[in-house]
């Protein structure tokens, strides 16, 4: 009995002892099957990732701002335009909810909306970010990924309120000087006799009508600025074009007995504009300083060569322009609603200052308005010279 108890318990340990060796192969198979999974997870994340690269190159090709996401809104990437302009370096752990890029939530309430209806594409709401307006739109990717292509449309949209404001503006421009000349145009039917009144009204005509003819060259000037090619090939003589200016202003100088002082450095200064433009910028300021100067003043001109550049600086003695208008008076029909200010010593369409900036910046020049400490406003030009 003993003998065949002991013979039993033998067999039971080799019966354990191989089941241990199997487990301890299962459990070895095991090791090795999770490995195996483990090492095909992290190439196929390699592969994601190298994917994910490969097609954020492909978008850098693309200048408009485009953003991959996942299925569920997470952001993965984009192309190097995207990157500037959310900054997705500060979060190298990509993927991270847009919520991080962009906290508008209604925009980003339609947002998950658009993403729920995909692959259809979506059309989200304007996205104004950092002074600009983009127009989003989603497009399904594969299974699990989005794209998101943001259109610039900020100067569409600008343009667009530029037309409304011009519209309303130039409707406002027109009405005032046009019943002022049907008004003294019945005054003159109504009481011919009244010499007094006829040379009255002939002035105010005349003046209305000077009014309009410079409102409409200013239009026409405009719309060249806006439809014509940019022109590089022309050249001019500024010392030239400025001395035919003060020669035919000489009258409205006199009239106010204004004095101009001169200051240059040469004979001649070529500049890389053509004398037409180069004519329309210098007059408009040259007559600005007269305009707002009062009886009596001074007016000082200046031309220095400065590494290359031709920079023209004209001051007068006039009231000036306050410090938050002066980055505003070059848009165009913009006017400074001040009472007692340089606005209310003559009347103007608002267009001069903006001819004179678009020109300028046409031809890779600039305009700079600042207010001297004396008294006046001084409008510096730079003007790229020939060499």
């Amino acid at each position: 009995m003993t003998i065949t108890l002991l013979f039993l318990f033998f067999i039971l340990i080799i019966v354990l002892l191989f089941r241990a060796q199997a487990s301890e192969t299962e459990l070895a198979d095991e090791r090795s099957a999770h490995q195996k999974v483990k090492e095909e997870l992290l190439a196929l994340q390699l592969n994601l990732d190298i994917r994910g690269q490969r097609i954020d190159h492909l978008l850098s090709m693309f200048s408009e701002v485009i953003v991959r996401l996942d299925k569920h809104g997470s952001v993965l990437g984009g192309n190097k335009a995207a990157f500037k302009l959310f900054e997705f370096d500060k979060f190298p752990d990509l993927p991270q909810s847009m919520l991080l890029f962009f906290r508008d939530h209604d925009w980003l309430f339609h947002f998950h909306q658009g993403l729920r209806q995909l692959p259809s594409q979506h059309e989200l709401p304007e996205m104004h970010f950092k002074d600009r307006i983009f127009l989003p739109r989603l497009a399904a990717l594969g299974e699990d990924e989005v794209v998101m292509l943001c259109l610039d449309v900020t100067a569409y949209v600008r343009l667009q309120k530029q037309q409304k404001s011009l519209l309303a503006n130039l409707m406002h421009d027109l009405k005032t000087p046009l019943t002022s000349l049907l008004g003294y145009a019945r005054s003159i039917e109504t009481f011919m006799d009244d010499a007094e009144l006829r040379q009255e009204a002939a002035a105010v005509i005349a003046k209305e009508a000077k009014y309009l003819s410079q409102l409409m060259n200013n239009m026409l000037t405009l719309e060249q600025l806006d439809f014509q090619n940019k022109r590089t090939d022309g050249e001019s003589d500024v010392m030239l074009v400025l001395k035919n200016i003060w020669t035919s202003l000489e009258f409205q100088m006199q009239q106010k007995n204004i004095s101009l002082a001169m200051a240059i450095e040469l004979e001649s200064y070529i500049v890389n504009m053509d004398e037409e433009d180069c004519y329309r910028v210098l007059m408009n300021l040259a007559e600005n300083a007269i305009k707002y100067g009062p009886a009596n003043a001074s007016i000082y001109c200046s031309i220095v060569s400065v590494n290359g550049d031709i920079k023209i600086l004209i001051e007068d003695e006039g009231p000036g322009i306050a410090d938050k208008h002066l980055n505003r008076v070059v848009e165009r029909f913009y006017r400074i609603d001040d009472a007692r200010g340089r606005n209310a010593m003559q009347k103007g369409h608002g267009l001069g200052l903006a001819i004179v900036k678009e020109i300028l910046e046409r031809h890779g020049g600039k305009l700079e308005l600042s207010n001297r400490e004396e008294g006046g406003l001084a409008a510096l030009i730079t003007m790229q010279g020939m060499h």
